[in-house]
This record gives C-alpha cells, structure tokens and sequence, in this order.
C-alpha cells in the first residue's frame, strides 16, 4: 500500500540507484495511482540515515549507561543524530514490546510499582509505573508521567511553575490496560502498600488476587531501590528499578543528565526495556538486536 495515497494498488519497481553513504543498491518503487516514488528503505529503521553503521553501537551504548552527548562523541555525530536515533529506536522497541506482550506464555506473578524520576528540576517530578514478570524479571509494561511536587517542593514548585497536572492514574491505567493481553486474570499481583494501586487494580482485574506489602527502606546499593532489612518480597521490582537506574544515564541520581522531555525519557526506558528482555534471553549467547530494531 502505498504511504501516500493509502491506495490498495501494488507499487510497481521503478528502476535501481547506488546508496551514497554504503554504495549498496537499493530497488526503487512507484505508485501508479499518485505517481511518488520510494526506494525498499522507505519503511525501515534507518531510512535518510547516513552513518548506519554505528546503529548497533548506538543502541547499546544508550541502554548500557551512557550519555546521549557521550554517545555521540563515541560514535562521531553530532548530538542531533543520537536525539533522532532515539525516536526511532524507541519507536520500534514500544512495538516489539506489544508483539511480546501478544505472543509470549501469560504470566501468573506480575510486581507493580512507581519509580520517580524529574523533568530538569525536582519542582518537576515524574511517576514510573512498571510491571515485571516475577521470577524472569522480564519487563511487561511501563509508563511515563507527569505528578504535582510533594513536601517542602510544592509551595515552590506552584509559584514558580504553576499547577501541575498528575498523569499517576493515567499511566497506572495504561500499564494494566497492557498486562490484559499478557497476564492471567486470576493470577497474583503483588505491590506496595501504596493507596493508589488498590482500586485500579481491582478494576481491571477483578478475579486477581492483589497482594501488597509494607515498603522497606533503600540501601546505598542498587541506586537506592534495593531494600535493607533482609528478604524483600518485591525484589524482582526493586532489582529491576535499579537497572534502570544504572543503565540509563538520565535516571542516574545525582547527576546533570537530566531529563528535559518526559516523551523522550519514555521512548529510552522503552529502548532499554526491549534489550533488558533480550539480555534475560540471551543463554550465553551475545545479545542479538533484532532487524526490526537496528539495522546493520
């Protein structure tokens, strides 16, 4: 179909050309209805981009603790092609992450909760809610959104930026809406003790079983999201929070690699997300980024 017109009718083949950037020969195509023409790489990954042969290093280096800037200095372009590649690559890793969610077993233990992150200053904080599959500690879904400042922060935070809008229940909604197609419905969910999870989960999961337990208090390990006091029983969570953490040089405490767009930082967790499920499948095997993600 063509990307146009949206017209049923076939593209034809219109010809070949010699790709500058790779000198490879690439089919081009044409739409007999609204006459526009395209090469085959229209629809992929790393169309228009010239220097696709850091795609691979690019996205390993962004999911692997590293600066968005640094990257770009690793790789040699500019900080404007790493903001680029992420939109793409998070794209991508949003969509094989539904195809899982689909087609993977459906999980009978998921943890819930939030992680908090700021957008450029603490006035601005964020709410994180994830779902992690128990045992495999594989991601299922998460979300990124906007909350009003808390404490000392919020007389702060409204006169110098005005009410802000809580997006908690949105995101929380939208997280389970996506655990329906990859849970069980009379399986356990597990969460802290927080007055924010009851309800929404008993609506979108009636027959489930909801445990919650009392949140312990943060170590110096794991970023400050593992728990001291011995056995945690949302560890699977708190470990994967602290992954996050860890990997993504935005959610790293006490850093100036702050977040400056929520969508973005959402698009990166995605990003991460994808090569944390492929790095648990991995079977002592190098982690292999699927063509749907990166191009060689």
């Amino acid at each position: 179909m063509c990307p146009n017109c949206k017209s049923s009718k076939s593209l034809m083949k219109n010809g070949t050309y010699l790709r500058k950037s790779d000198q490879k020969s690439l089919i081009r195509y044409k739409c007999p209805a609204c006459k526009i023409t395209m090469s085959e790489t229209f629809f992929s990954i790393d169309y228009r981009f010239r220097k696709r042969s850091i795609n691979q290093m690019t996205f390993k280096a962004l999911c692997s603790g590293v600066s968005q800037r640094r990257c770009g200095f690793l790789v040699n372009i500019k900080p404007i092609g790493v903001a680029r590649r992420v939109v793409r690559f998070g794209t991508c890793a949003a969509f094989n992450l539904e195809a899982y969610r689909n087609t993977r077993p459906k999980a009978t233990i998921v943890q819930i909760d939030e992680m908090e992150s700021f957008e450029h200053t603490k006035c601005k904080p964020l709410t994180m809610p994830i779902a992690v599959e128990q045992g495999t500690r594989k991601i299922l879904s998460l979300r990124v959104g906007s909350i009003a400042a808390k404490g000392k922060l919020a007389e702060i935070s409204l006169a110098k930026y005005g009410k802000r809008k809580c997006q908690r229940k949105v995101c929380l909604e939208a997280v389970l809406e996506e655990l329906g197609n990859c849970f069980l419905a009379t399986g356990v969910i597990k969460s802290d003790e927080s007055n924010h999870y009851p309800r929404p989960i008993a609506n979108a999961f009636p027959e489930a079983t909801h445990q919650r337990f009392k949140g312990q208090r943060g170590c110096v390990t794991g970023q400050g999201e593992m728990k001291r006091g011995g056995f945690d029983p949302i560890f699977t969570l708190n470990h994967s929070y602290a992954m996050f953490r860890d990997n993504l040089k935005t959610l790293s405490r006490r850093t100036w690699c702050t977040c400056k767009r929520p969508d973005r930082l959402q698009l990166l967790m995605f990003m991460y997300a994808w090569f944390h499920n492929l790095w648990l499948e991995r079977k002592n095997k190098p982690v292999h980024l699927e063509r749907s993600i990166i191009t060689n």
